[in-house]
């Protein structure tokens, strides 16, 4: 502990010029005696007394410096045994028990510099520690599922795939995935002991929204634990695709066959001799005629060609496909062939070199080998992957303005379907198909970066919408507010704070085919991946702070009764002196 005297500065000048000029004055009064005892004593009570006026005017005041103690803040799940060492080594620790939304430095709370053990403070109380140096130990153990992956937004006729992490398995833990009604339609078991990844699925066939759950059983089979996944399934939109080839051939038999049965609007033209054409319809009802122009080629969402017919193609129908590709997006598959990879492609900068390869497994996990022609993609910047596996590309397209223009490496595909692996060829073409296609243009939508939506916890949604001043209102009614990008017009930010349980949706006003739903759950499921999200991000946010002890200094006003005092002492003297002396 430590003190200073500060005067006022701004008075400080004009009061020491006045007090000098009075106490010289009281020593010409005086000068007379100047050789008297009297004389020196009078002058220096003067001296004094005049001191003690000044500073009653001057309200002088005293900075005290005091050294801070370390606040240590205890959140979900810290370790003892981490606590009682650092009180160990540290008797003035001030503890601190952290509940999420209330004040984390209050009044009482006097530290310059916090610790902090467990889980970690939540995002939306980490601004209460910005000016404060923090040290976050973490120092918990987590078990559990800490991340998870899914398609919370799926389709009809595709799979739920559920795939995540799971630390300190306890070996023959059970993972399942529920279905709704509690039907069990996947399962795996872990075994290590260690952290492990898992993958679970199943087919999705009803529209509508669900909620599964993956439920935690231990080696007894006794359920422990029970998370809810939230799936909302939407009927498959159907692709309108045109097919265009030079002859038949067997690879675009079962294509198409696929594409039917998959539900897609396929429309077909193979060239039978010059001029001659057979035009062929699957779930279409209006049969428009094939053929090359703007308003035909706008209806389609793909085109697959071979090499041959785009080469017979006129200038003129270059120029159109070129702009129905980058101007309307229509997305091109190249049918591969030998002379694909061995000529220049007018549509797209797709090059290739020889690799002799002509067996290739897509899944590593398969026994399944697909055929191949002996060529592989060069490597080039603005490539993209269709399919791929260890950065090796087996399809793979190049974007050309709002399209796409793509093609693959494998040779006959159709084999799978006659050897038997139907369900790998679907698979393999539901990836091209889906991928390669032309993209719906999205004038608004809605975005959420957190997995888990809490009751009574901040919900944070963000807006890209060319609405100006857009308006979302909440399923209750209520109108949230939406703050406006600096930097970008069309993106807004909001929150909410859901009070109810289940399903919940947003609604943009005036569009109300633009809406976002998610679920909302009780606070007590999903802990571990909460947990192991709040300590990476405190590990991020607390990443540059160091815990240092502080001084907090404070100005206090000094009590001015001395100097009254010791001004009225004076003053009574030099009166009552004289009287004395004269007496």
């Amino acid at each position: 502990m430590s003190s200073n005297i500060f005067l006022n500065e701004t008075l400080f000048w004009p009061i020491l010029i006045g007090a000098l000029l009075l106490w010289i004055l009281f020593i010409f009064k005086e000068w007379p005696d100047r050789y008297s005892k009297r004389f020196w004593l009078k002058t220096g009570i003067a001296l004094l007394t005049i001191t003690a006026l000044a500073l009653i005017f001057l309200k002088p005041t005293s900075l005290s410096e005091e050294k801070i103690k370390t606040g240590l803040v205890l959140t979900n799940g810290y370790d003892k045994e981490v606590l009682d060492s650092i009180k160990r080594d540290n008797n003035d620790l001030i503890i601190i028990n952290y509940l999420k939304g209330e004040s984390i430095l209050r009044e009482d709370v006097n530290a310059s510099s916090l610790i902090i053990l467990g889980e970690g403070i939540q995002d939306y109380d980490l601004w209460q520690l910005e000016n404060i140096p923090t040290q976050y130990l973490g120092s918990f153990t987590n078990s559990g599922v800490t991340s998870l992956y899914y398609k919370e937004k799926n389709t009809i006729g595709n799979k739920l795939l559920v795939q995540g992490e799971y630390k300190n398995a306890k070996p023959g833990t059970k993972l399942i995935l529920e279905a709704p009604g509690e039907i069990a339609v996947d399962s795996v078991i872990l075994n290590s002991g260690k952290d492990e990844t898992f993958q679970l699925s199943t087919d999705l066939k009803v529209e509508g929204k669900f909620l599964y759950k993956l439920i935690e059983k231990d080696s007894s089979g006794k359920k422990f634990r029970s998370n809810p996944i939230p799936v909302k399934i939407i009927k498959r939109l159907p692709l309108k695709i045109l097919i265009i080839e030079a002859f038949p051939t067997f690879e675009t038999k079962y294509l198409k066959n696929y594409l039917a049965q998959a539900g897609q609007e396929l429309s077909v033209r193979t060239q039978l001799t010059t001029r001659r054409y057979k035009l062929e319809y699957f779930n279409i009802d209006k049969k428009e005629p094939i053929s090359f122009s703007e308003k035909i080629l706008q209806a389609f969402d793909l085109l697959i060609m071979d090499e041959v017919s785009l080469k017979n193609l006129s200038k003129n129908e270059i120029a159109l496909l070129k702009r129905s590709i980058k101007d309307d997006g229509l997305g091109v598959f190249l049918q591969p062939s030998l002379n694909l990879f061995n000529s220049k492609n007018e549509l797209a900068a797709l090059k290739f070199r020889r690799d002799n390869n002509t067996k290739i497994k897509i899944d590593p996990n398969s026994k399944i080998q697909f055929n191949k022609y002996p060529y592989q993609f060069s490597s080039e910047k603005d490539l993209q992957p269709l399919i791929s596996i260890d950065n090796y590309k087996i399809a793979a397209y190049q974007k050309k303005g709002l399209g796409r223009v793509g093609t693959s490496v494998l040779e006959n595909t159709y084999q799978l379907v006659l050897d038997g692996n139907v369900e790998q060829y679907k698979k393999l073409w539901s990836k091209i198909v889906e991928r390669i296609s032309k993209k719906a243009r999205i004038s608004s939508e809605f975005k959420i970066d957190q997995f888990i939506v809490y009751k009574d916890e901040p919900f944070n949604f963000t807006l890209r919408t060319e609405v100006e001043m857009p308006f979302v209102d909440a399923q209750d009614g209520g109108r949230i507010p939406l703050k406006q990008d600096l930097n970008i017009s069309n993106l807004w930010t909001g929150k909410i704070y859901p009070n109810e349980k289940g399903w919940q949706s947003l609604t943009l006003v005036k569009v109300s085919s633009i809406s976002l739903e998610y679920y909302v759950s009780e606070k007590a499921v999903w802990k571990s991946m909460l947990a192991e999200n709040t300590s990476m991000n405190n590990k991020r946010y607390f990443k540059d702070s160091k815990n240092e002890d502080k001084i907090k200094s404070s100005r206090e006003p000094i009590d001015p009764i001395w100097f009254y005092g010791i001004f009225l002492l004076g003053m009574g003297y030099l009166w009552l002196e004289p009287k004395l002396y004269e007496a």
